[in-house]
Parts: C-alpha cells; sequence; structure tokens
C-alpha cells in the first residue's frame, strides 16, 4: 500500500513539475486579468474508527475541498497545520503512510499544478506540553516516536511541497515567499517551545518585506478561542507577535487548531486593528464554541460558524483583498455555498 501510494505521490509531483491542467470550469469569484487568488484550508485530520480502512485523514471531506479547489484554480493552497491525526489514534498506521494518505487526497490541487505549502500543527507535532499536561497514558508517544513524527512530516510532505529557506532547525517547518506584490509567511509553532513562534526570525523578514499585502500563518489562534492550548498561553511572547506583524502592514492572521470557521478584528498595543480568521473547517469534528472571546476588550467577532467544513478563497486586486469562506452546505451533492465575504485595501491597513 505504502509503494503504491508512493507511486501516486511521484506522478503527482512530476505532473506539477510540467504545468497545470487547463480547467475550463468557470470559478465562482470573478477573477480579473490583473488579479489572483490563494486559498486557505486547515485541519484535514480525522481518527476515522468508523472507518474500515481508518485512514488518518478526513479522505471524503478532503477530496471535496481539494476537488473545488482545483476548479477554481487558485495559484496556490496554505494549509495552516493538523494535516493528519499523527501522533493521537494513529490506527496502527505510521506517520509516513498518514502523509502519503493526506498527499493522496490532495491528489486534484497537485495534478493541477497548483501550488501547496502547509505548516505544522499540533497532531503533527506531538503531544501539548503546557495547558493539556499529563496526558493519559494511551495518548502519550512512545519513545523515539516524536523525532518520527518529524522525519515523516519533513520526507513525504516538507521535502516535495515545502519552501526550506526556513531558520535554522525549522527548515522545512517555517517558511517565507513572496508572490507577485504579496509576502507569505508561515510559523511553525512547535519547534522551539510550544505555543510561540521565532520572533527574531520574524521581526528579520518584516523589516525586510518591501510588499504591498503580507499574510501570516500559523496553526493556533493567537487569541484564544475555544480550545485552551494557543498563543495566548504566553501573553508576553503573543502580544510582541502581534504587535509586530500589525506594525508591519498585514492584512490577516490566518490560523486553525479550532474546529470552525471565526473571524474578529482585534488591535494591538497603539490600537491598530487587522484580523484574525480562524479556518479549520478542513475535516476535524466541527466544535461547537459561542462565538465569544475571553478577551473582549480587545476582540471584535465579526462571524462565525461551526456548522459546515469549508475552506478560504482569498482574491488580491491591486491593493484590494476579498475574502470568502466556502461553505460545504451539502457534501453528497458536492455544494458549495459563500457564507462569509469581506474585503480590504491595504492601502487602509497601518
Amino acid at each position: 500500500m505504502v509503494k503504491t501510494l508512493r507511486i501516486i505521490v511521484i506522478i503527482i509531483l512530476l505532473l506539477q513539475v510540467f504545468g497545470r491542467i487547463n480547467s475550463s470550469t468557470e470559478s465562482t469569484l470573478k477573477v480579473l486579468p490583473d488579479s489572483w487568488k490563494f486559498a486557505v484550508v486547515s485541519d484535514t485530520q480525522n481518527d476515522n474508527w468508523d472507518i474500515s480502512d481508518r485512514s488518518c485523514v478526513n479522505l471524503n471531506i478532503l477530496t471535496l475541498i481539494a476537488a473545488d479547489i482545483s476548479v477554481q484554480m487558485p495559484e496556490f493552497v496554505i494549509v495552516c497545520g493538523d494535516l493528519v491525526n499523527g501522533w493521537l489514534r494513529h490506527n496502527d498506521k505510521s506517520y509516513r503512510e498518514q502523509y502519503m494518505d493526506w498527499m493522496a487526497a490532495m491528489a486534484p490541487v497537485l495534478r493541477s499544478g497548483i501550488g501547496v505549502f502547509t505548516i505544522r500543527g499540533n497532531h503533527d507535532a506531538g503531544p501539548e506540553l503546557y495547558v493539556a499536561r499529563p496526558l493519559c497514558e494511551e495518548l502519550d508517544l512512545m519513545p523515539g516516536s516524536l523525532e518520527e513524527l518529524r522525519q515523516a512530516y519533513i520526507e513525504v510532505i516538507g521535502d516535495a511541497l515545502i519552501p526550506f529557506a526556513g531558520p535554522e532547525g525549522e527548515e522545512g517547518l517555517t517558511w517565507s515567499f513572496a508572490f507577485r506584490d504579496a509576502c507569505f509567511i508561515g510559523l511553525d509553532q512547535y519547534a522551539g517551545r510550544q505555543h510561540t513562534i521565532n520572533q527574531e526570525w520574524l521581526d528579520k523578514q518584516l523589516a525586510d518585506n518591501d510588499r504591498t499585502h503580507l499574510f501570516i500563518f500559523g496553526h493556533e489562534p493567537a487569541f484564544r478561542a475555544d480550545y485552551r492550548d494557543n498563543l495566548s498561553f504566553f501573553p508576553d511572547a503573543r502580544n510582541r507577535f502581534w504587535d509586530s506583524i500589525a506594525k508591519s502592514g498585514a492584512g490577516i492572521y490566518f490560523c486553525g487548531h479550532d474546529h470552525f470557521y471565526n473571524r474578529a478584528v482585534i488591535t494591538d498595543s497603539k490600537g491598530n486593528t487587522f484580523r484574525q480568521i480562524i479556518c479549520g473547517t478542513g475535516g476535524g469534528d466541527l466544535q461547537r464554541w459561542s462565538g465569544r472571546y475571553g478577551e473582549a476588550k480587545r476582540v471584535r467577532g465579526e462571524f462565525h460558524n461551526n456548522e459546515y467544513f469549508g475552506y478560504v478563497m482569498a482574491t488580491v486586486e491591486g491593493p484590494v483583498v476579498t475574502v470568502q469562506w466556502k461553505a460545504l452546505v451539502d457534501p453528497e451533492n458536492s455544494m458549495w455555498q459563500i457564507l462569509d465575504e469581506f474585503s480590504y485595501s491595504a492601502m487602509d491597513v497601518e
């Protein structure tokens, strides 16, 4: 099975190298000649205890998401972590097999020549060390499996998809790249102390950036929604992070971890505002949450939905960014509906 999946992935990557397969299907969001778009999805994992092959990826949902993205033809897709179930309830599947399953589910995107960039989530990195300790014995790691998990991610996902120009020790985990008039930065939050990012490296990337648009990606919310394990566990480091990206002109911080879609406006220490978008609707079991943030003085919720799986499509046209959340309202018939949409101009971002 692993050998077969390996062959599939190699074929997919060869097709990706030789160019895109044209699609005559009209996209949902009209793209003008000078505009371009990218997709964002997160939390595609699932333990699938009720499925005979016991995959650690929600194959049903991810396959539908990948198929729709391949029709929309964005320039690339950013995946904000928790690709697979990883260390938790792995159903006797090796970490490598889990990631091979993920690559196979993403085949419609890869064979269309659409770029894919991922960052790790907690399922991709290992047990939480601060908030949820101690873990019960059956959920903890066996000796050596933490490094095995990291290597499986690097070898199957990182070597194929990820820019390796990250900080020392985080190659293939933390990354940045420029595309047209935008800078994209993906931040691993587990390579050092969990629930933190490499601020020194980030500060340099921000100082060197001269692009109109700046988009930041991580797995955990910077401001707690439902799950307690997030960047706000270390508030001083979180605040430094938030201030740094706010003053550098970021428009949005995209993340996942919580399994719902939420859009919120958040202030930094100077009173500047920009958005946190949680889009953890890629396949993990959807969770209920009130939509009310604990740090209500700084956070103003704008839109919340925990009823549907889905993904984000962002279109850039000059200084204007239009963001849509596409919800899979009828999985059996592959029916999608845009349930949230908003626009902003980079000219208005401080």
